[in-house]
């Protein structure tokens, strides 16, 4: 079974379409667990109507943001794979059937795809151009949207940290360095860019301080730090300059407060 986590904050526009995107799969044994991280948008109504018990739905009673949701979810999921779907994305009808197959053919326990732009149409994964394995090293220095499946034994011990929004990076590239990962080089997901309420950019932005706070909670991830500074050197000198701006801030945004 494939577990498939979808978080999911007042997407009620654009919801069934991804949960449909999963009914369509022509691999029928996964399960979907859908997070509402608080949406107060009519997103009720949608899941309500939902009817296949391979469905899941979760509830947090207030937002706390994609990371917690994804913890979440990973914290019910039972399936040997996992994978996770913005819920105002799609996956094409033969996505995870093409990824087990993958798996099974190249003896890898994660698969990584490219995704295609609902826009341009193009490819939004930047670095391998040809399916063959993925290094941790060479993962790393991807960039751009991507897509895959994960054996669920690997997040063993791992969770995102909450503090962090759109930093899942700190677990992805330690799940790397525990993985036999493949890279397909086929778009099996549709990232959709014709929105403005992007998951990942819901409300409003952060204010100076809410960014220091997340840049100094980096700081902490010293395994990740160190794998970075190892696999991608360039990546982790920007990172640093980031996590060394926001310590020596710290006195003037929090007016010398504890935060």
């Amino acid at each position: 079974m494939i577990t498939i986590v979808m978080p999911t904050y007042n997407r009620a526009r654009t919801l069934r379409q991804a949960i449909d995107s999963v009914l369509r799969q022509t691999e029928e044994d996964w399960e979907l667990i859908v997070v509402d991280d608080g949406s107060d948008d009519g997103t009720d109504e949608v899941l309500g109507a939902l009817r296949d018990e391979r469905i899941r739905v979760l509830r947090h009673a207030g937002n706390r943001g994609v990371t917690a949701a994804l913890n979440t979810g990973l914290d019910h999921a039972r399936g040997d794979w996992f994978t996770r779907l913005d819920s105002d994305d799609e996956i094409v009808p033969d996505a995870l059937a093409v990824l087990l197959a993958c798996a099974d053919r190249m003896g890898a326990d994660a698969v990584t795809c490219n995704c295609v732009d609902s826009v341009t149409g193009r490819l939004t994964g930047r670095g391998p151009a040809a399916d063959g394995r993925l290094s941790a090293r060479r993962a790393a220095r991807c960039r751009g949207e991507f897509w895959g499946i994960t054996a669920t034994r690997l997040m063993d011990g791992l969770r995102f940290d909450e503090r962090l929004p759109g930093y899942e990076d700190t677990v992805w590239l330690l799940v790397d360095h525990r993985a036999r990962r493949y890279y397909l080089h086929r778009a099996l997901r549709i990232y959709h860019t014709e929105g403005a309420d992007r998951i990942t950019v819901a409300g409003p932005r952060r204010t100076l301080t809410e960014k220091c706070r997340v840049f100094r909670a980096l700081g902490e991830h010293r395994a990740y730090l160190r794998l970075l500074m190892r696999d991608d050197p360039a990546g982790y000198a920007r990172l640093m300059v980031r996590v060394w701006a926001a310590r020596l801030l710290r006195p003037l945004v929090t007016g010398g407060r504890r935060d």
